[in-house]
């Protein structure tokens, strides 16, 4: 069945002498792996390697057999040529995490519309801006909704933010709480619009300590999930 669909490329890894396998999250198949034949030689075909970049958004059309093998691509197109995120040393480095991130989350994503979307637009914002510092925090803190954790803002007004029942309360002490002022920053984060995001002041140490416990909070909900790698290099991307 011959299928186009947009696409957004989660990893890509080199297999045998020529060929290519990459992993995509796809609008109207969900999470799909391919087999690109040839392609790190020629230079004449309809696909080309620089397709496959990470977070690269593509259209495509696939001829898809649903058998659980690999698929093949018959034609490709760059949807939205990004203008710096591969080549700007700190996007390509978030491109990186989320490279890893989305490859953990959408093993076995089946399609969602809306999700989709977002992260379509999620990347295109991190392309076009040119104050990124706070972007892991907020698109981390939007997948939770996607994936049936988001933090319950109806208890906003509480001081305290309990990873482990995904609400804020009055426990402080209590364990797999946040401090006051962690909470605080959390809550800076919620319902927040992308354009939003440079209006919560972090220093460093502040946004590093938010961003792991975002982590630990993804943890202590998805069993599966494990701390990026590239997670350090994010950490030391930005001076402020």
């Amino acid at each position: 069945m011959l299928i186009k669909t947009q696409a957004i490329v989660l990893s890509s890894l080199k297999y045998g002498e020529s060929d290519l396998i990459t992993r995509l999250y796809t609008k109207e198949l969900g999470t799909q792996s391919y087999i690109l034949k040839g392609i790190r030689k020629s230079r004449k075909g309809k696909l080309r390697i620089s397709f496959f970049q990470p977070l690269t958004q593509l259209e495509l059309e696939t001829q898809h057999k649903g058998k659980g093998a690999l698929e093949y691509i018959k034609e490709a197109r760059v949807l939205f040529a990004y203008q710096n995120v591969h080549t700007n040393i700190i996007k390509s480095s978030i491109t990186m995490f989320f490279s890893e991130v989305l490859s953990q989350l959408l093993t076995e994503q089946q399609p969602d519309e809306e999700l989709f979307d977002y992260l379509s637009t999620a990347f295109q914002f991190l392309d076009q801006s040119d104050q990124v510092a706070n972007f892991s925090i907020k698109v981390l803190l939007d997948m939770t909704g996607f994936l049936g954790f988001q933090p319950d803002d109806s208890t906003i007004n509480l001081p305290y933010f309990n990873m482990l029942n995904g609400n804020f309360d009055d426990n402080g002490l209590q364990p797999h709480h946040l401090t006051d002022i962690e909470s605080n920053l959390l809550k800076s984060f919620l319902g927040m619009k992308f354009d939003q995001i440079n209006e919560v002041k972090m220093n460093r140490e502040e946004r590093n300590g938010l961003l792991n416990l975002v982590i630990e909070y993804f943890q202590i909900h998805l069993q599966i999930f494990k701390k990026p790698n590239s997670l350090s290099i994010l950490k030391q991307l930005f001076d402020q």
